[in-house]
């Protein structure tokens, strides 16, 4: 079973980007950074039973824009989730950056602090991309900042949005092999698309934001997957690609159901309690979630213990997105039951293929851009 995560939220942002639909916001305050130190560290306090002496294999630092956060506060908690709980040697503990200049000089001071992996917010190597897409940055400063990164951290990580308004694929092509040939150990790739409640949704209403159509995306898709395997990036789940053991742990976590713990305003867990597995949602706000943690101790406004139904759904979905895939024989101790006839005809198709052990099914390469219809057909109704 995958180790057990903790995820720390920041939701401080110094603007929003037009297409985010996260739980982020612009503070007009300076932050309080030593007193939401306290606040994260009595959040934790609270699942100490739950955690207890579960081996922490992953730590990772979200938002939001993380790197805001001074590096002292950071190896603060780190040192306290140390202290009190057991970790795994190998301690994988991301952070996710952006590149601006004055983010790029924290870098040093965060592997100091105990950060090994660094997930830099790139989205694009194009200024005028940049600008459309709100972020504070240019193609250079996105450049320096991976240069910078490289030299400080075990793993680099970079984040590039596809589907852009107006996007040839000439243009994605030059891009990616731009983005790649930075020594880049991992790719996380995201397709635009129009969330509600957010600038960009207001936009194509009103006709004046338009998207490559889905010819253009599925192109656009498989151009990323050949240029990475040129470049020794390796698909392991639907958006993200690596240098062999570069994968990001944490998120394999996720993929593969295991348990975790989030902290922060809005952050998510997923935790065994009393045999049953729980799904916790925190406060999103995050002057309501500072006032639930001084009153209770958690923030939780939400917690559900999942049916038979929704764990199998949930591992379905989410290991269907790996190129490991889902194993047999754990969907069905968890109650789910396979469709057979469908994935009999999947596998015919060469949309599904199973391991040589027969052991697990995953989506093929030419069933990728067809994954979500494929997924909700080889359950059984």
């Amino acid at each position: 079973m995958p180790n057990f995560g903790i995820y720390v939220h920041w939701p401080f942002c110094l603007s929003k980007c037009p297409y985010c639909d996260f739980n982020s916001h612009v503070s007009r305050q300076s932050i309080d950074q030593l007193n939401y130190l306290r606040l994260l560290k009595k959040e934790l306090d609270s699942y100490s039973e739950i955690i207890g002496n579960k081996i922490i294999g992953s730590i990772f630092f979200g938002g939001g824009t993380p790197s805001l956060m001074e590096p002292n506060i950071v190896g603060n908690l780190l040192d306290y989730i140390s202290k009190q709980y057991k970790t795994k040697q190998a301690l994988e503990i991301t952070l996710e950056a952006n590149p601006t200049s004055v983010e790029q000089n924290k870098f040093i001071a965060y592997s100091s602090a105990g950060i090994n992996r660094v997930s830099v917010g790139v989205q694009s190597l194009n200024d005028v991309d940049l600008k459309r897409l709100g972020r504070n940055h240019t193609a250079n400063e996105a450049i320096k900042a991976i240069d910078i990164a490289s030299n400080n951290f075990d793993s680099v990580s970079i984040d590039l949005i596809y589907c852009r308004p107006d996007q040839k694929e000439t243009d994605w092509e030059k891009e990616l092999h731009k983005a790649l040939n930075l020594s880049t150990q991992h790719l996380s790739l995201y397709q635009l698309t129009i969330e509600p409640k957010t600038v960009y949704e207001k936009l194509f209403k009103a006709g004046k934001l338009k998207l490559p159509d889905e010819y253009t995306s599925a192109k656009l898709y498989q151009m990323t997957e050949d240029i990475c395997e040129e470049f020794d990036l390796h698909k392991y789940e639907i958006s993200n690609f690596a240098k062999n053991g570069h994968q990001c742990q944490h998120n394999l976590n996720y993929w593969h159901s295991g348990e975790w713990v989030g902290i922060g305003p809005g952050a998510h867990s997923r935790i065994s309690k009393n045999m049953k597995r729980t799904a916790i949602i925190n406060e999103y706000d995050p002057q309501k979630w500072s006032t639930m943690i001084i009153k209770n101790g958690n923030s939780m406004i939400e917690e559900e213990i999942l049916t038979t139904e929704q764990n199998c759904d949930e591992y379905l979905l989410m290991s269907m997105r790996t190129t490991e895939g889902m194993k047999i024989k754990r969907y069905n101790s968890l109650g789910g039951k396979l469709n057979k006839v469908k994935v009999d005809e999947f596998i015919n198709d060469g949309f599904l293929e199973k391991s040589n052990n027969g052991d697990s099914i995953n989506i093929s390469r030419k069933g990728s851009m067809l994954s979500d219809m494929i997924i909700a057909n080889i359950a059984s109704q």
